[in-house]
């Protein structure tokens, strides 16, 4: 499968060529400026003004609503909203116009998926009338894996086909890259080995389809199909799932790819309405819709997830916004302009930092990747996908360390991609990396000196909490959980609470890979990791615990006036009770 005819390799690479607007040498002097003074201002709101939470939701809410504006208007374009007298024929050629702008293809990845939930999530892509084609790719062909592949024929039995790859397509570019830079003597630019490489690549995947005899296009013809491969990691299955889309997009003449994972579920309009803020305009190279919880009703932990979805996760993404521009397309509902694509994989696939492959962070850097070849990233806030959270604490916790951990390496590896887009993107940066570990130290001072080292009142939590509740419920598209006012509180709490030390863990331990959890299939979860296994993945968070419930004691200790021995004996215990719950809960019993 790694063969490779090396004269038509260095040929036909127009589809590489294809890249956003270049920013020019001022406007990046002006970006830089922009960044420098974004520091200073960050640290005034933060450290010395009387009301800084209720500033920042403040600001929050700007961005979300100028998001909002920004991506109705790429919509008006792309429809053309009619003039006056225009007749009935003229505005039904407009309406299929516009369909045919935003039709698109499918590509679900997943590995070892709950087969109900793989169900649920592959027939609603029977509603997307957009979804011209759906291509599936499955991480695995061990017979566990064959689970998979078994639910999708049963969902589609017609106009469906399956086909085994015997070698994951990003391992035989890495075998490819290395082969032409030595017959090559490294004399060329390392983008042409890449360009060559993606395009050996889609020519295997060309010759496969071949070989399968599937009428792509044609009546009659395959409209779904399955890939499935030996085992290796959610990169692996992307990038091959990513090169056949790419081979099928050109042959379907699609321009538009919608990327999930196997427990999403979409809406009726998730495809369209993400679609038309890209197709609306030229300088976008992608974009993901807004997520919601479908199983909000299976666990404590779901219901505070949901929670935390609807209230928190809806308006800190729209942050970076603000700049024009998101730093990060959501995994489970994002689409991308085909042309984007073939330029970016290869480094996404091979992404080292420090020497180290990096092979969990795939939303992020692929993200990362766009915006560094001058793409305009959306984030289409007003659209919903249905996608599934962890219904465990552990598994949650262990789902917010990874992401975590994918935020710090795009957030330091490429610092070139903060000069290319508006300070305010660096702005959502500083405020993502800088603001959980200042309430980590805010924390951990009061708890060893008894005394603030900033400024902090209980009023400004409230206003805080009182304007992201009227927002979502007047302006977010989700109508949120139910009984979302009773489960507020709580759920703020169960977000924020951890989220310092799990900023911090994950910096400590940024190279570590794995995904934390175990997938959802009968054999996965029967998997129960050891203690050991268990308190290496969950420790921090048992002495984070005691470090919460210590600063909580002293600081009710010092509201009733003791000291000395009673302020000592109330940090000791505050410390050992929740720290010996967690332990048992998250260590023992899980």
């Amino acid at each position: 499968m790694d063969s490779f005819n090396e004269k038509n390799l260095y040929t036909g690479f127009s589809m590489f060529q294809q890249r956003g607007p270049d920013v020019s040498r001022l406007r990046q002097f002006l970006n830089l400026l922009g960044c420098i003074i974004v520091i200073p201002i960050y640290s005034f709101i933060t450290g010395y003004t009387r009301h800084p939470l209720t500033l920042d939701i403040l600001l929050t809410i700007f961005s979300a609503e100028y998001n909002r504006f920004a991506n109705e208007r790429r919509r008006r374009r792309l429809n053309a909203p009619s003039q006056g007298g225009q007749d009935l024929e003229k505005a039904s050629y407009l309406l299929t116009g516009t369909k045919r702008a935003t039709e698109c293809m499918a590509a679900i990845v997943g590995y070892r998926e709950d087969p109900e939930l793989f169900a649920r999530a592959l027939d609603s892509y029977k509603t997307a009338a957009e979804c011209r084609f759906v291509l599936v790719g499955v991480d695995g062909d061990d017979t566990p894996d064959k689970e998979m592949v078994r639910v999708f024929q049963e969902v589609f039995p017609e106009k469906s086909a399956v086909i085994h790859i015997d070698e994951p397509l990003g391992e035989v570019a890495m075998k490819t890259f290395e082969k032409l830079s030595k017959l090559d003597g490294n004399t060329q630019a390392p983008q042409v080995y890449m360009e060559a490489t993606i395009a050996h690549c889609c020519q295997l995947a060309r010759e496969i389809l071949s070989e399968h005899d599937l009428d792509l296009g044609e009546a009659g013809g395959i409209t779904r199909l399955c890939l499935f491969q030996p085992h290796l990691h959610k990169k692996g299955i992307m990038f091959s799932a990513f090169i056949f889309s790419i081979v099928i997009s050109e042959m379907l003449g699609i321009e538009y790819l919608w990327s999930s994972d196997s427990d999403t579920i979409i809406m009726p309009d998730s495809l369209r309405s993400t679609i038309e803020t890209i197709a609306g305009d030229p300088h976008v190279g992608g974009g993901s819709s807004g997520l919601i919880v479908h199983n909000e009703n299976d666990t404590i932990t779901t219901k505070l997830g949901s929670v935390v979805y609807w209230s928190e996760l809806y308006m800190t993404r729209s942050t970076s916004t603000a700049s024009g521009t998101s730093d990060c397309q959501s995994g489970p509902s994002t689409a991308f302009r085909v042309c984007s694509l073939p330029a970016v994989l290869y480094p996404w696939y091979t992404q080292t930092v420090l020497g180290h492959r990096m092979v969990v962070n795939e939303d992020r850097h692929l993200t990362t990747n766009l915006l560094m070849r001058g793409w305009t990233v959306t984030y289409v806030s007003d659209t919903l996908t249905a996608t599934d959270t962890p219904t465990t604490l552990s598994r949650w916790i262990m789902q917010q360390v990874r992401w975590s951990r994918a935020g710090h390496i795009e957030s330091f590896q490429q610092p070139q991609i903060y000069v290319l887009n508006n300070p305010l993107f660096f702005w959502a940066a500083i405020k993502r990396e800088a603001g959980p570990l200042l309430g980590f130290g805010y924390i951990l001072y009061y708890l060893i000196t008894g005394r603030c080292f900033a400024y902090f009142n209980w009023y400004d939590v409230g206003i805080r909490i009182a304007y992201t509740l009227l927002y979502n419920f007047f302006r977010n598209p989700d109508r949120g959980p139910t009984n979302y006012w009773l489960w507020i509180g709580p759920g703020l709490l169960f977000y924020n609470i951890p989220l310092p030390m799990i900023h911090l863990w994950s910096l400590i331990t940024v190279f570590q890979d794995g995904w934390g959890t175990s997938m959802r299939s009968t054999s996965e979860l029967s998997k129960r990791g050891q203690a050991w296994k268990r308190w290496n993945d969950l420790g921090f968070f048992v002495v984070w615990m005691g470090i919460v419930g210590g600063t909580l004691a002293r600081m009710f200790a010092n509201m009733a006036g003791w000291n000395g021995t009673s302020v000592f004996q109330a940090i000791v215990l505050g410390m050992i009770v929740p720290s010996a719950v967690s332990f048992y809960g998250l260590v023992i019993r899980e």
